[in-house]
């Protein structure tokens, strides 16, 4: 299998299939607060997809787009992106589903929870029994 260079890839074709408010979003979701004026939000968001669109870890992630001069971030920094962004990557898919005319009412799902029911005990006469961790 071989992995596209992020530096080789075609821009325009890419942004092609966002909706043409996909910047507005950004700002309006403050994925894109504190970018610096020598950032543009293309990179940004060339830099998220090599991580969740190809599915590199953030390391490799972080070392392509550096590579590529897309970003000069760390992992740790590009995990605060992705959290950052999370409303930004959503909304974008509900643009990108009404386009299409699918409907996105996530209104009527259920809220679900999930409980991890492992039960560890440390070592030793005196240790915890540990059991119940939400996720």
């Amino acid at each position: 299998m071989t992995t596209a260079n992020a530096a080789n890839e075609d821009r325009k074709l890419l942004l092609s299939f966002f909706p043409p408010n996909w910047k507005e979003l950004g700002q309006v979701t403050g994925a894109l607060k504190g970018l610096r004026q020598d950032k543009s939000e293309e990179n940004y968001m060339r830099t998220l997809l090599l991580h969740l669109g190809c599915g590199f870890s953030m390391r490799e992630t972080v070392v392509r787009a550096r590579q590529s001069r897309l970003a000069e971030l760390s992992d740790v920094a590009l995990l605060k992106r992705l959290r950052k962004s999370k409303d930004w990557l959503y909304r974008l898919r509900c643009a990108l589903f009404e386009e299409r005319g699918l409907v996105t009412e996530s209104a009527s799902l259920p809220t679900l929870r999930l409980i991890d029911a492992t039960m560890v005990k440390e070592p030793g006469k005196t240790g915890i029994l540990l059991t119940e961790k939400l996720i």
